[in-house]
């Protein structure tokens, strides 16, 4: 039985520590599975996907992650890059049981939300930050009635508090809050961990950290301090940890540079970094004085408590631009009915759909727009506009 279960039943219970692989397999099955190991060898006690294809994230529409460090290449493509192909995650799934290791995965979609529980059977969902306002997948992730992590990341405090209700609303009845800041690379003093407690209290949940901090200087990707925020977040009470995993950062800053992959290396622990972290909380957790060597490191760890904050930061601004909103993705012809396509029976039916980036309407207004009518002809890649919905 996975560890993850006691999080939910057990006060008690050790903090459950997952390395996220992402895309920094690089387009190499075999890299990830050293990433797997290497989080086991270290003492994670999961590894975890990302459950996407280029076309069930976005479509090739050309547009662009501006004012984030992917703005040079346009979605589709960095997408086409980064995921994990579906066959690959069986096989992970298969590996994972024989290493040792749980294996959890976010969803980006329906589809796969039925994937990851029909086929990889994980234990727990985890929704990633910028798929917190997609009231839909949302909905469909709580029908599963498995334990839900979901991360705060650039959230304002009404968008938070409506993602949970509308969780417990479909059938959630386990659910952990993760504290994160969804800037890339996040800094120390943007971690605002003091968030934890009042999150765990106003809404009855474990909480834990989702960690994109990593360097003390952010401008030149300087002095990495990987395990300042995880342990700082321990101390304060956080029952989860996740942080990214890559085998080596020069190499991955290398792929990126020449824009082929690489494209976590700035926010992601290498193997000895994520065994420290480890090491260091475990000491924590035994109730071990856990003090730091170095002045910079003090300063770092005392900047991750911060302040209590429910107001995504300058940096998450810019990330708030490559959410999923409401998208055109077949022609519509003046006077044709609205269908969403993740409920169609026929996906390629449907001729709008909840996809990255934002700029359309909000998810939440799916099911008003479904079964309207276009005022105008609208071709597919277009945001969709309350201009295009008759009333």
């Amino acid at each position: 039985m996975s560890k993850i279960l006691d999080v939910f039943k057990n006060p008690a219970a050790p903090c459950y520590v997952i390395a996220e692989l992402s895309c920094n397999h690089n387009g190499d099955y075999d890299e990830a599975v050293k990433i797997m190991h290497a989080a086991k060898d270290a003492g994670a006690d999961a590894i975890k996907l990302q459950t996407y294809t280029a076309d069930t994230i976005c479509r090739n529409f050309k547009t662009k992650p501006e004012g984030t460090i992917w703005e040079d290449l346009d979605l589709y493509a960095l997408y086409q890059k980064a995921y994990t192909p579906w066959d690959w995650q069986l096989k992970l799934g298969e590996e994972a049981k024989r290493t040792g290791i749980d294996i959890l995965s976010s969803p980006f979609d329906e589809t796969a939300v039925d994937f990851l529980v029909d086929e990889l059977n994980v234990p727990a969902l985890k929704v990633a930050s910028f798929e917190a306002v997609d009231t839909k997948l949302l909905q469909k992730m709580a029908k599963t009635g498995l334990p839900i992590i979901m991360s705060n990341g650039m959230t304002t405090f009404a968008e938070m508090k409506e993602s949970i209700q509308i969780l417990r609303d479909a059938g959630c009845s386990d659910l952990l809050m993760l504290q994160c800041n969804s800037g890339y690379p996040a800094a120390f003093d943007e971690a605002n961990l003091n968030t934890m407690k009042v999150m765990a209290e106003m809404f009855d949940v474990p909480v834990g950290v989702s960690d994109h901090t990593m360097f003390a200087d952010t401008e030149n990707f300087s002095t990495p301090l990987a395990h300042i925020t995880p342990v700082e977040a321990v101390k304060m009470g956080a029952k989860v940890v996740e942080v990214h995993l890559m085998m080596d950062r020069g190499e991955s800053r290398e792929l990126m540079e020449k824009g082929e992959g690489g494209f976590d290396w700035p926010f992601s622990r290498e193997p000895d970094e994520l065994k420290k972290m480890i090491h260091m909380i475990r000491a924590v957790e035994r109730g071990e004085d856990v003090s730091y060597k170095t002045e910079i490191e003090k300063k770092c760890a005392n900047d991750t408590h911060g302040t209590v904050n429910f107001t995504p930061t300058e940096k998450e601004m810019a990330s708030r631009n490559v959410r999923p909103s409401l998208w055109i993705v077949n022609d519509i012809k003046k006077g044709e009915s609205f269908k969403f396509a993740a409920e169609a029976e026929n996906k390629e039916t449907g001729n709008f759909d909840s996809i990255r980036p934002a700029g359309g309407v909000e998810i939440r207004f799916t099911d008003v727009v479904e079964g309207k009518v276009a005022t105008r002809d609208i071709f597919a890649g277009t945001a969709l506009s309350w201009d295009m919905v008759e009333f």
